[in-house]
């Protein structure tokens, strides 16, 4: 972070704090209850999240050439492999001859990957390299019956899929060139993953991404945890198109106020989390970093996932800096499982049966109306895409 953008942020938090405020939208959201479970949009939104970048592992989970593992996101099976110069590629763990899954294990390393229902090969680079009676297919262009690949690129350590053939991916651009230059500079690229775990939520994706972009909440909601450590309802937000920073500030930070901005970084003295639509959070914090991946469920729009990394500057060396890490991860553990989910998931229960017609998103809740209003657009016109599909396709 530039100098004078440390200055800049480090005024503005103080500013909020001084006067009990925080960044505004311009007016309040209305948002329909049945958002949260309608079938047919939540059919619409599967559309959209899959043509953006989503996390699928940390680089430490592929450190050398022939690593592997496989996942799902949305609906898609993946085989994501290190490449012999260190790259990674992320292919459909599909098998182009009858489409059975090719492997089936979780991780390992391997050069060549055999489907098991007729033994067809393929290499790291997804190329097809052999099948048993080969004379059975004489005449096939094996060039263009390897694996199908899927976008795929290593940014700040992180393993990044678009689920959509075809699709651009560069997540320096996404993130914007100052955002980018921010999360590259606190040294994520070269973390240690020290855990990584996923969970079936019963609620709908955009509930749990809510959870995580409201600052309105924490001193409401977490009177006994967060709210020890974060200032609650104030939040420096700022927009990159698909993506965004917000900023919440930490009790502590008034303790700056008149020092040296040379002798302190703000970054110990607030939270920052960048958020890159529709469902991944960077969250960096002076000692650690939380990964989040939050997508719906392929069919049922009361349900979804999250998966949490939770990473380390360095590989943790000595006890006491193992017991700081799991007392983070205890502490996000009690806050999200006893607090947040325990919560958030009532909305998914009330909006059947509620009789709520519509929710309402205050002027301090801007990152959920730019959330909300984002993926609003973009749902409108996966709907207007397959009206006028539909209509090209009628005699």
């Amino acid at each position: 972070m530039q100098r004078e953008d440390k200055i800049e942020l480090t005024e503005r938090l103080i500013a909020h704090v001084d006067n009990n405020s925080t960044d505004y939208a311009d007016g309040m959201l209305h948002v329909p209850f049945t958002v949260f479970n309608d079938p047919e949009l939540a059919d619409r939104e599967r559309d959209v999240v899959r043509r953006f970048p989503h996390i699928v592992a940390h680089i430490d989970e592929l450190k050398n050439t022939g690593d592997f593992i496989t996942t799902e996101l949305i609906g898609t099976p993946l085989l994501v492999i290190r490449q012999s110069d260190g790259s990674v590629k992320a292919f459909s763990n599909v098998c182009r001859h009858r489409g059975a899954k090719v492997e089936f294990a979780e991780a390992g390393c391997k050069r060549v990957f055999s489907c098991p229902y007729h033994n067809w090969a393929y290499g790291r680079d997804g190329a097809l390299r052999g099948m048993p009676h080969a004379e059975g297919f004489e005449g096939l262009d094996r060039s263009q019956y390897g694996l199908v690949e899927f976008p795929c690129e290593v940014r700040h350590g992180l393993v990044w899929v678009v689920p959509t053939v075809g699709a651009q991916l560069d997540i320096a651009k996404v993130l914007g060139e100052k955002h980018d230059a921010e999360v590259a500079d606190t040294g994520i690229a070269s973390s240690f993953q020290v855990r990584k775990e996923t969970w079936k939520l019963d609620m709908n994706w955009k509930i749990a991404v809510d959870g995580v972009q409201d600052s309105y909440h924490l001193c409401q909601l977490h009177t006994k945890t967060v709210c020890n450590f974060l200032e609650g309802n104030i939040t420096a937000f700022d927009l990159v198109d698909r993506s965004w920073r917000i900023v919440v500030a930490r009790k502590s930070i008034t303790e700056v106020r008149d020092a040296d901005p040379d002798s302190f970084d703000v970054r110990d003295y607030s939270l920052a989390n960048y958020t890159i639509y529709p469902g991944t959070m960077l969250v960096t914090e002076p000692n650690h970093f939380e990964i989040w991946t939050i997508v719906p469920d392929v069919d049922d729009p009361n349900v979804s996932y999250c998966t949490i990394r939770l990473l380390s500057p360095t590989e943790p060396t000595t006890p006491r800096e193992q017991r700081i890490l799991d007392k983070n991860w205890e502490l996000l553990m009690e806050t999200l499982h006893a607090e947040d989910w325990f919560v958030t998931k009532t909305i998914t229960d009330n909006v059947a049966h509620g009789q709520v017609e519509e929710l309402i998103y205050g002027r301090n809740e801007l990152p959920g109306q730019v959330f909300h209003k984002m993926i609003t657009r973009d749902a409108a016109a996966v709907a207007e895409e397959r009206r006028a599909a539909k209509a090209g396709s009628t005699p």
